[in-house]
């Protein structure tokens, strides 16, 4: 839920303190109108690293992460980078069952359960001092912009608070609850996470009630804003355990008993993570506690019973992540002459598919045999060779969780997966003709452009129902219309999900915004800014900034566009064998340094053009009429 201007109490100082303080000591990302994350989590620690059941994290502004283990009562940190810990903190509480970090590195830990006590961990000592007495664990704790500490306290149905500035040790007062267990809207039923805004108001997960409650500041009795008997209810809570506002007041939630986190939107709640029932699979939680989010918006889970953290990619950035989007400076330039990177006796005879993954992990289908040749970019061996049986495959993409999507559609009809967790093929897809490019959204909706069709479609991999394809682009009838292609190949689609398409044999790139069924011709001499002639392009990838490159494939080279518009990049030199010259090149794909991997198909190679970055100089922006920052 995002809570109504009615909710809201302006309090200008606050703001101002938020801004230069608060907002400093964790994450609140804003989100699009409808996030979405990898239903597949990432294990980042097991029990060996944060001990047996986790349940407080923290993490910063700068992305370090701080889990309280149970099992050895440390404080486990690390950067989010990092594999292992970087600093493991030894202390003399017991059972921590929440944290809290503010923006000067102090860490506060609960201490209440066995010793009575909160515990603040001051960076600049490396010393424990006690800073609050309570009567239970502190379940939840929070420091709001006052300096003032929160601890919910499950046992005692309450959450009380004192200001640090107060000498007084014993000096906590009341801030939600009234000490007996019920559900009027004074009381709570076993709270948990908490949550404070800049305006003061506090949020209290309500466990045992099944609620979220937002007590407004100085009032004693609460608003349901979250489960059942909530003013707009769109979700049923099971015990929620952990709270968090994003930058627009949008609620996120763990709904520990049914094993998930949710959270709201303009739409109301909907499940975010742990969607498919309680387990150990990636895309399961098992009793999860708290959760944090970092600075790019990825989600991190205390997955309570199965005693992981697990971390959950926002889709824009996952999407982000599965390839390589450089930015480049506004002078790039690419070596001229490129080095073989793999030859036929690895690649086959006329590669057409290559992808490179963030990991600079490198897939092309090899259409000799019908496999998939894995390596990663420093080895000069496959690491990994997969057999299917698919029949001369086009495209390929590869999603950040390792799973492989392939064209078999020449032969077979069809789009087949291959599961990186089980190491099999599964058909994902019905399609009438090959697919000349294959692409995935940040919706997970599959793209195929059917060049025999002259028609792009699409499905969603959440359709249950395997014959379930949308017209994406295109009328199926072969034209030069701007609702039309004439052999379309590669695709591409951003996180606005506006569709790129190479229009082969219109020689043009074209842009179908979403939800529109015209095209704009964004490349080509018919474009609206035409600085180059195509040639029958095949492959097109948007960099970081929306700039537009493209496989010019009968022109034999790879073309990009600029401040200044378009011009060529590698393979200038016209067809031919030599390292400067490419022979109908069909797609490329960047590495994480921005080096230009092409599949150079006559040559039966894969050519590696090296980006000369150290090349770049700085130059003052000006205007730019080329740019395709299409909103």
């Amino acid at each position: 839920m995002k809570f109504n201007q009615k909710y809201k109490i302006q309090k200008r100082i606050s703001y101002l303190t938020y801004d230069e303080t608060f907002a400093l000591s964790f994450n609140q990302p804003k989100f699009s109108p409808t996030p979405i994350w990898d239903s597949n989590g990432i294990t980042i620690a097991d029990r060996s690293v944060i001990g047996k059941n986790p349940m407080a994290i923290f993490v910063n502004t700068n992305n370090t992460i701080y889990i309280a283990n149970q099992e050895n009562n440390t404080i486990v940190v690390w950067q989010e980078e990092s594999v292992n810990p970087t600093m493991i903190i030894s202390g003399n509480f017991t059972e921590s069952h929440s944290l809290f970090v503010t923006s000067n590195g102090d860490i506060y830990i609960d201490d209440g359960d066995y010793n009575g006590h909160v515990l603040k961990y001051m960076v600049e000592t490396s010393t424990f001092v006690t800073v609050m007495n309570v009567n239970s664990s502190c379940e939840g704790l929070f420091v709001d912009i006052n300096d003032t500490l929160y601890c919910s306290m499950s046992e005692h149905h309450q959450v009380v608070k004192r200001s640090l500035n107060d000498y007084e040790i014993n000096s906590n007062h009341v801030a939600a609850g009234t000490g007996s267990l019920g559900s009027n809207s004074n009381q709570l039923h076993w709270p948990l996470g908490i949550f404070v805004d800049v305006n003061l108001d506090l949020c209290v997960a309500d466990c045992e009630n099944h609620r979220v409650q937002l007590f407004q500041s100085g009032v004693s009795n609460g608003i349901t804003v979250a489960g059942e008997e909530s003013l707009n209810p769109t979700i049923t809570l099971n015990c929620p355990t952990k709270i968090i506002l994003d930058t627009d007041k949008y609620l996120f939630i763990v709904d520990r008993n049914y094993h998930r986190i949710v959270g709201s939107s303009l739409d109301g709640f909907r499940c975010l993570v742990g969607c498919f029932g309680k387990g150990l699979q990636s895309n399961q939680l098992y009793d999860p506690f708290s959760f944090s989010f970092d600075q790019s918006g990825n989600m991190f889970v205390t997955d309570y019973t199965n005693h992981r953290i697990q971390k959950f990619l926002l889709m824009k950035d996952s999407f982000a992540l599965s390839f390589n989007q450089p930015k480049f400076c506004q002078t790039a330039t690419w070596n001229s002459n490129g080095s073989t990177f793999a030859n036929q006796s690895i690649v086959g005879e006329d590669p057409v598919a290559i992808f490179v993954n963030t990991n600079n992990t490198i897939y092309v289908a090899n259409r000799e045999n019908n496999t998939i040749v894995i390596w990663h970019e420093e080895n000069l061996n496959p690491t990994m060779i997969i057999h299917g049986n698919f029949t001369q495959p086009r495209s390929l993409f590869v999603t950040s969780n390792g799973d492989i999507y392939i064209d078999d559609g020449d032969y077979n009809r069809l789009v087949q997966k291959w599961s990186a967790a089980t190491g099999t093929f599964v058909t994902v897809m019905n399609v009438n003709s090959s697919c000349d490019g294959l692409f995935i959204d940040i919706n997970d909706t599959l793209y195929c452009s059917m060049s025999f069709n002259d028609q792009v479609v699409k499905r969603s991999l959440h359709d249950s129902e395997m014959n379930s394809n949308r017209v994406a682009a295109g009328t199926g009838i072969r034209g030069s219309a701007l609702d039309q292609f004439a052999d379309p190949a590669g695709i591409f689609v951003d996180v606005n999900l506006d569709l790129y398409v190479a229009d082969c044999l219109n020689n043009r790139v074209q842009l179908f915004q979403s939800g529109e069924s015209n095209g704009i011709t964004v490349a080509g001499y018919k474009s609206q800014t035409p600085t180059i002639e195509l040639y029958y392009p095949t492959g097109i990838i948007l960099d970081a900034e929306k700039y537009l490159f493209i496989v010019d494939r009968n022109n034999h080279r790879i073309v990009g566009s600029s401040l200044d518009g378009f011009q060529c990049l590698v393979g200038c030199y016209e067809g031919g064998s030599q390292s400067n010259q490419l022979n109908i090149p069909v797609s490329l794909s960047f590495d994480h340094s921005g080096n230009i991997f092409v599949t150079d198909r006559v040559n039966n190679r894969i050519q590696k053009f090296q980006y000369l970055e150290e090349l770049c100089r700085k130059i003052k922006k000006k205007n730019n009429s080329i740019r395709l920052g299409w909103k």
